[in-house]
C-alpha cells in the first residue's frame, strides 16, 4: 500500500473515532441541559420571591415614614414644658 494511502486510511479512522467520541458526548446532553433548564427555572422563583419580599419591605418602610412624621407632627404641636 502506498504511503499517501495509508495515511489516507488513517486520518478517515481518525475522523470516525472523533465522530464517535463527540456523538457520545451528545447523548449526555440531554440530562445537562435538563438539569440547567430547572436550575434556571429554580433562580426566576427565587427572584420573584425576592422581588415581592422587596414590596413588602418597601410598605413596611412607607408604613414606618409615615408613622415617624405623625410622631414629629405631634411632638411639634404639643411640646413639652420645661419645668
Amino acid at each position: 500500500m502506498e504511503p499517501e494511502v495509508k495515511n489516507f486510511i488513517d486520518n478517515v479512522d481518525s475522523w470516525i473515532k472523533q465522530i464517535r467520541r463527540e456523538f457520545t458526548s451528545f447523548s449526555d446532553l440531554p440530562s445537562t441541559v435538563t438539569e440547567t433548564s430547572d436550575n434556571v427555572q429554580h433562580n426566576y422563583e427565587l427572584i420573584y420571591e425576592l422581588k415581592d419580599e422587596i414590596e413588602e419591605l418597601k410598605q413596611e418602610i412607607n408604613s414606618l415614614k409615615l408613622i415617624q412624621i405623625i410622631s414629629l407632627k405631634k411632638v411639634k404641636e404639643h411640646p413639652k414644658k420645661i419645668s
